[in-house]
């Protein structure tokens, strides 16, 4: 095993920037799901390096005003995935479409959209025990909902965060938590549908939002303009205060971020639009080894995950590439 941190790359046969991406555990490794700004969906064979187009029915076919445009496509750039019933169950949706729901494989619409909702700012798969649900944040709130038409939306309360950009969620200590950010941060407990707390970073707007732990402590961490990273101690259900001061690195904003831990260290991934990818220690609040180049523009997405047994992160944007960065590399 290389002890260098780029573990593997390939870019999108588009050759059009990568939006977003999601990342499924399927037939025992990973299936990375991404949309490109053309608003396709792709996927990824990490293990084969094998792309594929997905073609999918057209999420508002079902609406009556469907008529009205007809040729119309979907126009999907935020995607969240998760796998039931040994389906891949693919939600996505954009700046000009509400969110839905599809079989990945077969393309079927399994819950669709109508020319009504509220447009995604971002998606994320409720992580935790029991079916599959997926969170929407847009500038109409934090929407909860699940694969069945027969279950009703539900709107987590007070989440009047002005223009919402990001969403995660994370089971810590036993509850699912939600987290978005745009304007402001707000937290919420999902199985009590209530608003643990909200906070505002000291200057710009949140672009990503993280829910993770220093040494047992649940923590928050958001990444803000004009390329500060924010982590704050979650006691109870209050925002306690701020571990450190802001974590500053990136020569320009921050655009993505996630988190990870590997061995006993809680850590925070970043991509900024100086076309690096950097780590950070959450707990020192400092960075770990020199920053992570390669990409050829703006990093728009991190996500982490575990590929071929270890800790990775996924990187991708404006080049179109996506990087696969080994974290415990970037340690040594």
């Amino acid at each position: 095993m290389s002890d260098a941190p780029l573990l593997l790359s390939s870019e999108i046969p588009s050759s059009s920037p990568i939006t977003d991406l999601a990342v499924a555990a399927v037939g025992g490794g990973s299936l990375v799901v991404c949309t490109d700004r053309n608003g396709a969906v792709w996927t990824w064979d990490p293990q084969r390096d094998l792309w594929q187009k997905r073609s999918l029915a057209y999420a508002l076919a079902g609406d009556p005003l469907a008529v009205q445009y007809p040729g119309a496509e979907n126009e999907l750039d935020s995607v969240a995935a998760a796998v039931s019933g040994g389906r891949v169950l693919l939600a996505a949706g954009g700046p000009e479409q509400g969110s839905a729901l599809w079989d990945l494989e077969s393309g079927e619409v399994l819950r669709g959209a109508l020319y009504g909702d509220p447009y995604v700012g971002s998606l994320a798969t409720v992580k935790g025990d029991g079916p599959p649900l997926f969170v929407t944040g847009s500038d109409a709130g934090v929407r909860v909902w699940g694969p069945s038409v027969e279950e009703p939306l539900v709107e987590l309360p007070d989440s009047d965060i002005d223009g919402i950009c990001a969403v995660a969620t994370a089971r810590i200590n036993g509850r699912s938590l939600v987290v978005a950010g745009g304007g402001d941060v707000g937290v919420w407990d999902l199985a009590a549908g209530e608003q643990l707390t909200s906070f505002y970073p000291d200057d710009g707007r949140v672009e990503a939002v993280a829910v993770s732990r220093i040494a047992g402590r649940p923590i928050v961490v958001a990444a803000a303009d004009p390329g500060e990273m924010y982590v704050w101690a979650l006691s109870g259900d209050e925002i306690d205060e701020p571990v450190h001061d802001p974590i500053n690195g990136h020569e320009g904003s921050i655009s993505a971020m996630d988190t990870a831990t590997v061995g006993n260290r809680s850590l925070a991934v970043t991509g900024g639009t100086d076309a690096t990818v950097r780590m950070w220690d959450l707990a020192e609040g400092a960075g770990i080894g020199a920053p992570l180049t390669g990409h050829r523009g703006g990093v728009a997405v991190v996500r982490t995950t575990v590929l071929r047994g270890r800790e990775v992160a996924l990187s991708a944007g404006e080049d179109g590439v996506i990087r696969a960065w080994d974290l415990a590399a970037q340690l040594s």
